[in-house]
């Protein structure tokens, strides 16, 4: 009966050129082996090897094992999965970029108050144009601002603010005071940590940030902070009757 769902009988159309038992076979003869070598290799009969081949050369229109061999094509998986490797590694570091009118004196902060040194630079000599800075594991880079506006490039004003990690939060707060930069007042975050923001010449806002040595338990679980219970009143005596 026409249109009966058991009409057609055998295994499933595979969305692949070859089926992966193909492409193992395939595999074996661009490695030069037999088809004893092949049937070995896969645990198979040497007539399923035949098999196989025969449909290889149907499928791909080739009539000579040399054919075979030359054929370039790889399996659908094997390039999806090549494709999704590739996405994955595309992006390697984020480093944030300060672009600015002077970047000697933007340098000079960085360097002289917080501590960063010089990674590279362009030019080598003379008035620096580009620099990239590195602290521990941080790393930022100065650019100087190109002038007018730069071809489909929209500037928006809102900037990513660094949040730049320290270990002696409140030490590392006196010494940018010290040489004469006012530093935002310490705040505790809900997570655990504390941090002050500081401006550098060109007003970029910059978070200092340190984690706790120990956090509350209610931290580490997500939970809200426990409500601390009210004190409890004294009973009043009673007079005696």
């Amino acid at each position: 009966m026409a249109g009966h769902p058991f009409e057609r009988i055998g295994r499933p159309r595979h969305p692949d050129v070859l089926t992966p038992a193909e492409w193992e076979v395939l595999a074996g003869v661009r490695e030069g082996l037999s088809n004893r070598e092949i049937a070995a290799r896969r645990g198979c009969d040497l007539e399923t090897v035949r098999f196989h081949l025969r449909n290889l050369r149907a499928k791909l229109a080739v009539g000579s094992r040399d054919a075979l061999r030359a054929f370039p094509g790889r399996p659908a998986a094997a390039i999806q999965s090549a494709r999704h490797a590739r996405r994955r590694r595309r992006v390697r570091e984020l480093i944030p970029l300060v672009e600015t009118g002077d970047v000697a004196r933007l340098l000079a902060f960085y360097v002289e108050v917080l501590g960063f040194e010089i990674v590279s630079r362009w030019p080598d000599a003379g008035v620096p144009r580009w620099v990239a800075l590195g602290s521990g594991g941080a790393r930022l880079m100065l650019r100087l601002r190109p002038e007018g506006p730069l071809p489909g490039v929209r500037r928006h004003g809102s900037p990513v603010v660094p949040n730049l990690y320290v270990e002696d939060l409140q030490g590392f707060r006196r010494e940018i005071e010290r040489a004469g930069h006012p530093c935002g007042r310490p705040r505790s975050l809900f997570y655990g940590a504390r941090e002050f923001d500081v401006r550098d010449p060109d007003g970029n806002l910059l978070v200092f940030v340190e984690f706790a040595a120990s956090e509350p338990a209610y931290l580490a679980t997500g939970r809200d902070a426990p409500a601390q219970a009210a004190p409890r009143r004294k009973p009043k005596e009673r007079s005696g009757a």
